[in-house]
């Protein structure tokens, strides 16, 4: 009995939340749910599709150091997996039908370093260009993807990966940097 009344009763909280924590988004699409708690920086700048979901913990958002709007564009049909970070300095834009796993690190920038007469924490946040995931791609668990990047179409993202160049669609990549190591051949119709 206990189950029957805790789920209906915990879905509403969830719903409750999403609205409350989405009212400042610049556009938010239809039946987005978002699990407590949101780690959230300047939504204004943020929109998303239809049917998001974001698990527990995340850290969404933009940081506005670069520029006065960056802009943070998440599809429709996409999760996020708990504890992952979304953080656009300059632009970062998911396709649609994305999933990431838990614990992904998705960064267009980079705290500067280069000047030793300063601590990193006062040098100033550097962008190495935008980010553009697409359509119906997969990101494993621990993965992180860093500025400048697209990752096309349909391309599956190994575990514990440390994107650093452009992965083409229809390929997989796995390691720390990521590299090739399976693609899908259209004449054979399989993964090779």
């Amino acid at each position: 009995m206990k189950k029957q009344i805790f789920g209906p009763f915990l879905s509403v909280i969830f719903n409750v939340y999403t609205k409350w924590v989405t009212r400042k988004f610049k556009k938010i699409g239809r039946d987005c749910n978002i699990r407590p708690v949101l780690n959230l920086n300047n939504a204004e700048n943020i929109e998303f599709g239809d049917d998001v979901s974001l698990g527990i913990f995340c850290w969404i958002g933009t940081n506005n150091t670069l520029r006065s709007q960056p802009k943070l564009k998440i599809g429709s049909h996409v999760h996020i997996g708990a504890y992952s970070m979304v953080i656009a300095a300059n632009k970062i834009i998911v396709g649609n039908n994305v999933v990431m796993s838990e614990r992904v690190t998705i960064l267009d920038h980079y705290h500067g370093y280069e000047d030793v007469n300063k601590p990193v924490i006062d040098q100033p946040i550097v962008s190495k260009g935008q980010i553009e995931i697409g359509d119906d791609c997969f990101i494993g668990i621990n993965s992180v993807i860093l500025g400048n990047i697209k990752i096309g179409k349909h391309a599956v993202i190994g575990a514990n990966c440390v994107v650093t160049h452009d992965v083409p669609a229809y390929k997989v990549v796995a390691g720390s940097p990521a590299k090739i190591i399976k693609q899908y051949d259209f004449k054979k119709k399989q993964w090779l």
